[in-house]
């Protein structure tokens, strides 16, 4: 499955991050202990001829949407069993969505136009088929029949679903259902019917007579070769005036029990400019849409500033979401049960006045029966306005109306208008903010054992898999650059038992992730090795992280983890001691079970312990003050211990430092004399502080020989000892001189060649 590890384009900045908290003293052996985020996997994965914009899994096969082509793959090695081109159309206004246009391929007007697949879902109520809804044609949908024998024959039979409205209005076209600026269509069969539930992005460009509609339901006709709306009323649009300054991105469809939902991006109201994520919600047996309801969502990440203040910033924008059910541990912690439908969403932050995205993204997870109960609740409050952008500002329903309907149920007057709820529904980021310098544009879930795991995508190619959990902060346990086209919202999750597997969409290509981990060999430290989910059955092998099959010495475990020192500073201390050792490396403190624990780790010089700061030490980074030594002792060595066992390290010296000679030994009282004292061992411990009758003589260079510094002023000429301080360390030598400044009286010549020269006076 793996291949060699080669450079990818960037470091995830979940990386940076880490490395940053070290300060900066221990950089190198953070980023030699994180993961390996530049492993490449070779995964199976096919590569269409144009941008794939919807998959769909039935059957052990794959259907891909692309544009101009509808491709079926094998769900094993995903590899091509079937194409079907659906474009470029030629369209032409005399064209009705279903004639072939060809001969009118020479006349004025006719343009070619590429396919976009806007919806691709199968329906196996009547017989297993596909059906394709693309961008041309005004948004009509073709049916391809699937052969029992064969059900990746998607050419044999095909069926244009469009008829002809002879009983309706012309502008009432039920088969026309999606729109090029964007579309989610949800199918659901209910009481022997199959309805298909569309919200559509619409503006000025799509006039009264293409017939598309921001909200609707329509109904598959009997005879297959359409759709029709049962109602008047089962389409919602946002006015005329407004669809251009009011805009609306549906994001995502759903069904759970008795209820549809949709999740859109638009403008707070009609005249902000400032943009937010709505729900919403109606009956799906609501022909009338009557039960109509809207909703803000928000994805909030709080911090603490003091014990009664917190800031609190809101994640607005939805980039994508993702329906399924919570593991054990997850349901606990949000207050749900196992069976109960979770929405999770991946929300970034808007640029100002915008609903363009920043690299600054959260994930929540909101349980629909909360949704429903906030639902409810805000009712009950009257906390309620008219769906302005449907209605206009000035229709009756806009004033003076009580919301009078029991909004738990599906049984509504005909006469109640549709509603807007201002009181926005919040949930906390479960990362506590571990994204917030990166856009996830993907998020599906699946479970193992009592966990959930989340697996999620970056508009940098990036793919992730994480266990979701509130208390504590996970990172990811799968981590490495897939494409360099972004992950797309539409994946697919068959979460089967060994051999599970997630669908991923990155541009023209898709690829087969397992759901049980990538290996272990990205884990480059032991702690992180052993801190991977229990599913992935990652242990330590000698030096590398590897599963049971693959460690032939038989010292695999899952249990313990020695300190590993990469680097201590500074490498010598002063006999007198007070110096600070940094100690970087990494697996300080593991435990177990994730938490980081120092009480048991302790720090031996020898046999003198090393007193370890707690407050400034980390699995990283260990802070410990050195006590003093009778004698010079090169080379000794480092023990640190966990409490279950212990690494040395054998670059520490104990050394006496001693100065041997000054120069030069006198100076101008006004100061800045380069200073330069020689001996042994200058350069030993933390800091060094040079002063002439006390006052600083301002360090230049340091080196184990030589120090250079610059001598301070004095008032008068004097004679002052030099005083050297390192740590808890004083020497004092020989005595530097301070005499009069001297002073020029004449210059000769005054007089030189026409060339310009400069002369500069310095007074010492």
């Amino acid at each position: 499955m793996k291949a060699p590890a080669v450079l990818a384009p960037g470091i995830l900045v979940l990386l940076f991050t880490l490395v940053q908290k070290s300060k900066g003293e221990c950089k190198e052996a953070l980023v030699k202990s994180t993961m390996n985020l530049n492993m490449q996997y070779q995964l199976p994965n096919f590569t269409a001829e144009t941008p794939i914009q919807n998959v769909v899994l039935h059957k052990h096969h794959i259907y891909l949407g692309a544009l101009n082509y509808i491709y079926v793959l094998n769900d094993i090695d995903l590899r091509k069993v079937a194409e079907y081109k659906t474009g470029p159309v030629l369209e032409h206004p005399d064209c009705f969505p279903c004639q072939d246009c060809s001969h009118k391929a020479n006349l004025s007007g006719g343009i070619w136009r590429d396919n976009i697949n806007m919806a691709l879902l199968v329906d196996t109520y009547y017989d297993d088929q596909l059906i394709s809804c693309g961008s041309v044609h005004r948004g009509t949908c073709q049916r391809h029949v699937l052969p029992p024998d064969n059900i990746a024959d998607i050419k044999s039979e095909v069926h244009c679903m469009y008829s002809p409205q002879v009983d309706e209005e012309p502008s009432q076209c039920p088969d026309c259902v999606v729109s090029a600026l964007g579309t989610k269509v949800l199918l659901s069969e209910k009481d022997r019917f199959i309805n298909f539930f569309v919200g559509n992005t619409i503006n000025s460009s799509y006039l009264p007579d293409h017939s598309l509609h921001s909200i609707s339901v329509r109904r598959l006709k009997e005879t297959q070769d359409g759709f029709k709306f049962l109602t008047d009323q089962s389409y919602i649009d946002v006015l005329p005036e407004f669809r251009d300054s009011y805009p609306i991105k549906y994001v995502h469809a759903f069904e759970s029990n008795h209820f549809i939902y949709f999740l859109t991006v638009q403008r707070e109201t009609l005249d902000a400019q400032t943009f937010h994520t709505r729900i919403i919600r109606f009956c799906s047996v609501d022909s009338g849409l009557h039960s109509y309801m809207e909703m803000p969502l928000e994805c909030i990440l709080t911090e603490k500033r003091r014990k009664r203040s917190t800031r609190e910033e809101v994640f607005n924008i939805l980039q994508a979401a993702y329906v399924s059910k919570p593991g054990t541990q997850l349901a606990k912690q949000i207050g749900a049960n196992l069976n109960d439908d979770i929405l999770y969403g991946v929300f970034a932050q808007s640029k100002p006045d915008s609903a363009e995205p920043m690299n600054r993204s959260a994930v929540c997870a909101f349980p629909v029966k909360y949704v429903n109960e906030f639902f409810n609740k805000i009712v009950n409050k009257n906390n309620v306005r008219c769906l302005q952008h449907f209605y206009g500002p000035n229709h009756e329903h806009c004033f003076n109306r009580t919301l009078l309907r029991n909004s738990s149920g599906c049984e509504v007057r005909s006469d109640e208008y549709r509603t807007e709820f201002t009181t926005a529904l919040q949930r906390i980021d479960l990362f506590m903010g571990q994204f917030n310098q990166v856009l996830l544009t993907s998020i599906s879930t699946f479970i193992k054992g009592d966990l959930t795991i989340a697996n999620l995508g970056t508009s940098e190619g990036r793919f992730m898999q994480v266990v979701v959990s509130r208390p504590g902060l996970s990172t990811p346990h799968v981590n490495f650059h897939l494409d360099s086209h972004p992950v797309s919202p539409e994946v697919i999750v068959e979460p089967l038992n060994q051999n599970g597997y997630t669908l991923v969409v990155t541009g023209k290509k898709i690829t087969k992730i397992p759901l049980n981990g990538l290996g272990c060999e990205h884990f480059q430290s032991c702690s992180q090795c052993l801190s991977a989910p229990p599913f992935v059955q990652c242990g330590w092998c000698q030096d590398k992280c590897v599963q049971l099959e693959e460690c032939p010495s038989g010292t695999w475990t899952q249990e313990i983890c020695l300190p590993t020192v990469y680097k201590v500073f500074p490498t010598s201390a002063p006999l007198e001691g007070g110096t600070t050792l940094t100690i970087c490396g990494w697996d300080f403190g593991f435990r177990r079970n994730n938490k980081f624990d120092l009480r048991k780790t302790k720090v031996l010089l020898g046999n003198e312990s090393c007193t370890l700061t707690l407050s400034e030490s980390t699995t990283n980074t260990l802070k410990c003050t050195v006590g003093p030594a009778m004698n010079e002792h090169f080379n000794m060595s480092i023990v640190i211990s966990n409490g279950r066992g212990t690494t040395q390290y054998r670059t520490f010296s104990y050394v006496d430092p001693v100065i041997t000679n000054i120069s030069p030994s006198f100076g101008p009282k006004t100061g800045g004399t380069l200073l330069t004292l020689t001996g042994m061992h200058l350069n030993s411990g933390n800091s060094r502080h040079i002063s002439i009758g006390g006052k600083t003589c301002t360090l230049k260079s340091v080196s184990d020989s030589i120090l250079e510094c610059y001598t301070p002023a004095q008032t008068t000429p004097t004679e002052f000892p030099i005083k050297l301080k390192i740590d808890l360390a004083n020497r004092e030598i020989n005595s530097f001189t301070y005499r009069e400044d001297p002073i020029v009286y004449e210059i000769h010549p005054t007089k030189s060649f026409i060339r310009h020269v400069s002369i500069a006076l310095i007074q010492r």
